[in-house]
């Protein structure tokens, strides 16, 4: 039986603006186009952008091998790829769309210009505005200004993507906004912190350099080889080899110096642990368990870098923007194993820093003494009190009486010594064990005595009842209990 087919093109106002609907940011648009780049064999991008209210602009620059003009066309069709065609090793597209899908995120004019050796500069522009006044999908021969085709009269070969009339980024600012300019510049700092991290293995490898503005980017390497401490505890090949694992637990907080802490981002660990997704050294997602376990304080310091290779995509589900992935069922449950070990090593990092052990008191198989110790109740709640058995404490409490000097000391051991790593590896593993205190009903003997001490000091200073008892009462822990107000007189 004959089938009867009817040509139904998508509109072309309708498709471009859903276009514009892929959930990019900037970081992640710009990383976007430099993927073409690196598909297009390029050793150096240059991106470069302009406060101008609402005309500013953006523009990135690569040196790789160029378009010719069927090329180009190509390229600024959407959809010019079948993502189950076969690609070469280096190419890190896949649909055919990331070049129109991320510029349309961030902008309404797209140009492009492209220039192959011994060629001239060519260019094409796609126009929101006028394709939606038209109702056509018409492909411009334009250029806003002949001072983008500079950069690339000066190579060889390569290719400049432009974005003008960045609506998403600065809508129609005044360029005297200052407000406005704030937020534009800030969000190319977060630029270019992404690049480093995403591009760091060609930026190590020196495969490509990327400059911002004329600021060379430096890469981060969120697994920190070279730093003491760091460890590499496990590696393995999986899925028939195609699937490269390296588990790495990072070194604890106390081992960096200042600087260190600053650029391994030492303060925003808790959001960077997890499962690092690389396809053909390209990061395309981090920082994130891939649903397979939940993110938790006491794993900050463990990450796993997990390698693919293009030929995985499908399997993988990698999505347009290069953002998101799913483990295959083939190596799923190897990811669980080798991220519960990764997981406990990581976590026995803070509980030899936190001395757990040390704090617990049900344990005495030891002679060391804490200045904390802490306990379960019957209702397995953990509460933490001052060990009268430590030496200082112990010879303080062994006096009649103390000297300013003296209890300033012990104020200044039990600040310096509160072990806060210990409770929140407490509460990492046991969250039901940290409730809320309940109050008691009536203050212990010792609360009173020191509501009585406190009172008969604010009277010889020269306040009268009503003022001393009002600033007890200021007081924790003796705003909790209202009666006590009987032992003033």
């Amino acid at each position: 039986m004959q089938k009867i087919a009817e040509e139904t093109p998508p509109k072309a106002r309708a498709m471009i603006n859903t276009f514009r609907a892929f959930g990019y940011n900037l970081q992640t648009a710009i990383a976007d186009i430099i993927d073409n780049s690196i598909s297009a064999r390029a050793n150096n991008v240059w991106i470069q952008y302009e406060w101008a209210g609402e005309k500013s602009w953006v523009s990135i620059t690569d040196d790789g091998e160029g378009m010719n003009r069927n090329e180009l066309i190509e390229a600024m069709t959407p959809g010019s790829k079948d993502p189950k065609d076969d690609r070469e090793e280096h190419d890190l597209g896949r649909f055919g769309l990331g070049l129109k899908t991320s510029s349309f995120s961030q902008c309404k004019a797209l140009t492009v210009l492209s220039r192959k050796k011994d060629h001239n500069v060519i260019k094409r522009h796609w126009d929101l505005d006028f394709v939606n006044e038209t109702g056509k999908w018409n492909l411009l021969d334009y250029l806003s200004d002949g001072v983008f085709q500079e950069p690339l009269e000066k190579l060889d070969h390569g290719t400049t993507v432009l974005w003008e009339k960045l609506d998403r980024l600065v809508g129609n600012a005044n360029i005297k906004n200052e407000a406005a300019r704030i937020v534009f510049l800030e969000e190319f700092e977060k630029v270019e912190d992404h690049l480093s991290l995403v591009f760091h293995r060609y930026l190590e490898k020196k495969k490509l350099t990327i400059c911002v503005n004329g600021n060379k980017l430096t890469p981060w390497d969120p697994f920190m080889k070279e730093a003491d401490g760091g460890q590499l505890i496990a590696q393995e090949d999986l899925d028939r080899n195609q699937v490269k694992v390296k588990c790495y637990v990072l070194p604890h907080i106390s081992k960096l110096n200042p600087e260190e802490r600053k650029s391994a981002k030492a303060d925003d660990w808790y959001r960077f642990q997890g499962f690092y997704i690389y396809r053909n050294s390209r990061l395309l997602l981090y920082g994130d368990w891939l649903g397979l376990f939940p993110k938790n304080e006491h794993f900050k310091n463990a990450r796993i870098l997990v390698d693919i290779p293009n030929t995985l995509d499908h399997d993988w589900k990698i999505d347009i923007k290069k953002a998101t992935a799913t483990p295959s069922l083939t190596v799923r449950k190897d990811l669980v194993r080798l991220g519960k070990m990764t997981r406990k090593a990581a976590g026995a990092v803070h509980r030899f820093r936190g001395n757990q052990i040390m704090l617990d008191d049900s344990i005495t198989s030891f002679e060391f003494q804490p200045v904390w110790k802490a306990r379960k109740t019957r209702d397995d709640v953990r509460h933490y009190y001052i060990n009268e058995e430590h030496a200082v404490i112990k010879s303080l409490l062994d006096k009649e009486s103390i000297s300013a000097s003296e209890f300033r000391t012990a104020l200044k051991l039990i600040g310096e010594t509160t072990p806060v790593e210990s409770i929140i590896q407490f509460h990492s593993e046991e969250p039901d064990s940290h409730e809320l205190r309940q109050n008691q009903a009536e203050p212990d003997s010792g609360t009173i005595e020191l509501a009585k001490m406190m009172y008969r000091s604010l009277k010889s200073s020269g306040l009268d009842r009503e003022l001393a008892i009002k600033q007890i009462f200021n007081i924790e822990p003796f705003n909790q209990y209202t009666q006590l107000i009987e032992y003033f007189e």
